[in-house]
């Protein structure tokens, strides 16, 4: 009966345990030396982004309490003071805790009760802050090295020695904390480690060839160490950074190379939700945004397989739609498509058409004579057609309006021996086409009618005629 009695006791125990550390709500009471009769604000990363999440006024102590009714979800949070000077928190499980701090070194100076979780945190910060000014001395002694092997041999193993210290110490968390955000976090900030390749002796391009294999190495397990599952993730900086620098620096800029990993990279974030929705909408609109020409086709393949198919569930059927309009008036014009055809009115009267002409290359120009930017461009092109027209140039320009006199004025001011048509009804749907929104737009196409450029400046044009020819 005793024992009986015991056990009771010692699962009440655990129960008050486990309401102190889950209860609902939060109460994060602060105290920062050397503020008085101010604002702070507790904001949250999200992706890139930073957003608030609660305002206190502190005492003239610096003493202030932010706490709500609802749980706060896991993240990295941040305390922000006057003139924007910020601390990070760790915000997972205990969320009833306390800090006290000063203004002038917040992290070297404070102290938490009631939160292991961000006891560890700043030991880690107060880790990672020693470790980077001992590497910054290191290379900075490098530099001043640079003519003494024995010293850059001896500052070398040094720098090594701090990394491995730093992996060391991140592989201790990692291990010891489980599941925790504070090990799912530095798990998520460790890159894959390339091995070394044998290469072998008779290899032709050793030096092609061992980093082709530490490419494909690199992008096939950078994202080994994200769970994609976990949701916190979110709310901090690592997630959107691994995944802006690997489609932006680890990838060849190419469709070909992109697609295949984005969609690989999306599949993987379907084990969360949220997560999910996360980087398919950053990847759609990174690639929506994109300036390298040629990855709106990764727009349109991304578009189609989650949005188009239904998958996107957070998305309206009027967000829906309209992407589908982007789509449809994308595809006709991606880089190796035929263009699209135009036969289209001269000034003469007669028609020409765009895959009749006969050129080694053709610069497809949408113009107008009111646009400020042509006023500049049409010169060049003009000197350019001048130059190459022998070697198999020609310029095909569209006016997209239908103001005749307008047009004929501008075709003689300027001297244009060019391909100069109109279609004033668009019976040609060369706005569609073409996606025509501004002027000038220009595309390059070869002798196939096959579109090798979009959507470039006049000096991008430039570089590539002179190349082509």
């Amino acid at each position: 009966m005793r024992g009986m009695k015991k056990m009771v006791v010692f699962i009440l125990a655990l129960i008050a345990t486990a309401s102190s550390v889950y209860s609902s709500g939060y109460n994060i009471r602060v105290k920062i030396d050397g503020l008085q009769d101010t604002t702070l604000l507790l904001a949250y990363h999200f992706g890139n982004r930073k957003y608030i999440k609660d305002t206190i006024q502190v005492d003239s102590r610096g003493a202030g309490v932010f706490s709500g009714d609802e749980r706060l979800p896991g993240g990295i949070y941040l305390v922000v003071m006057p003139e924007m000077n910020y601390f990070e928190l760790l915000i997972d499980r205990e969320q009833n805790f306390s800090i006290e701090t000063s203004l002038e070194e917040p992290v070297r100076h404070m102290q938490i009760e009631g939160s292991r979780e961000n006891k560890q945190f700043i030991e880690y910060h107060r880790f990672m802050g020693e470790k980077q000014n001992f590497s910054s001395a290191i290379r900075e002694r490098t530099e001043t090295n640079r003519n003494n092997p024995d010293s850059l041999e001896y500052l070398q193993a040094k720098g090594k020695a701090v990394d491995q210290e730093v992996q060391d110490y991140w592989n201790s968390i990692i291990h010891q904390n489980p599941g925790t955000l504070i090990a799912n976090l530095i798990r998520a900030m460790k890159n894959p480690e390339i091995p070394q390749f044998e290469i072998p002796d008779d290899a032709k391009n050793p030096d092609s060839l061992r980093w082709r294999m530490g490419y494909e190495y690199n992008k096939k397990h950078f994202f080994d160490n994200i769970d994609f599952s976990d949701e916190r993730l979110l709310r901090t900086p690592v997630l959107h950074n691994k995944l802006e620098h690997f489609f932006t620096r680890i990838l060849m800029q190419k469709p070909e190379a992109i697609i295949p990993e984005a969609i690989r990279v999306i599949e993987l974030s379907k084990a969360d939700d949220k997560v999910f929705q996360y980087v398919v909408v950053y990847l759609l609109n990174h690639y929506e945004r994109s300036n390298i020409m040629g990855l709106d086709e990764v727009f349109v393949e991304l578009a189609k397989r989650y949005y188009l198919s239904g998958e996107a569930f957070w998305a309206s059927e009027e967000a829906i739609e309209k992407l589908r309009q982007r789509v449809e008036r994308i595809k006709p014009n991606l880089i190796g498509r035929t263009a699209a055809e135009m036969r289209m009115r001269t000034p003469e009267g007669t028609f020409s058409s765009l895959h009749e002409t006969d050129a080694e290359y053709i610069i497809i120009y949408f113009f107008e004579p009111a646009c400020g930017h042509c006023k500049v461009v049409t010169p060049r092109l003009n000197k350019l057609y001048n130059e190459y027209s022998d070697r198999g140039l020609k310029i095909f320009a569209v006016y997209i309006y239908d103001d005749v006199d307008e047009w004929k004025e501008y075709i003689s001011s300027n001297k244009l021996d060019w391909i100069n048509v109109f279609d004033p009804l668009n019976e040609t749907h060369f706005r569609h086409n073409y996606d025509i929104y501004s002027t000038p737009t220009m595309y390059i196409v070869d002798s196939d009618k096959t579109i090798i450029a979009k959507r470039i400046g006049i000096e991008t044009i430039e570089q590539m005629i002179e190349e082509l020819l």
